[in-house]
């Protein structure tokens, strides 16, 4: 009886493993998991660029707009994770903010390519949420 609990336990831990894995890969522009393991949050995290098209050759800005029930988030901790498709080195880059429910990083991209963002949010109030887009540098 004692064997059968563990291997009902066990598998219960591979398929939520494998549903978490799953999720994961599913990293196209825009993909959001919440803290609470829905597919979508409570916040409305939007990601811009300055400029638009993005170039190795100049700074950019990468922005994102965070909003909850329409208000702007005010007093985040907000996080880029950054990393080129295909490598597995990513970097983590503390935002700055300037404007009410606007977060940004700035800086210059020395390759040409695509690359993800994984925007780590967590408001004053702890909702955590973390949300993937893409963009490339030419």
């Amino acid at each position: 009886m004692m064997r059968s609990n563990k291997r009902i336990r066990l598998a219960a831990v591979a398929v939520l493993l494998l549903t978490f894995l799953a999720m994961a890969g599913c990293s196209g522009g825009g993909s959001s998991v919440s803290a609470a393991g829905g597919p979508e949050g409570t916040l409305d995290i939007r990601f811009t660029t300055a400029p638009a098209k993005l170039s190795a050759t100049g700074s950019s800005s990468l922005n994102l707009e965070i909003k909850e029930k329409s208000k702007p988030v005010v007093g985040a901790s907000v996080i880029f994770e950054i990393w080129p498709k295909g490598q597995d080195q990513h970097a983590q880059l503390n935002a700055k903010s300037v404007d009410d429910g606007l977060y940004y990083i700035k800086g210059e991209f020395s390759q040409v390519g695509d690359y993800y963002l994984l925007a780590h949010v967590t408001t004053a109030e702890g909702v955590h949420e973390m949300k993937t887009f893409e963009f490339s540098i030419q």
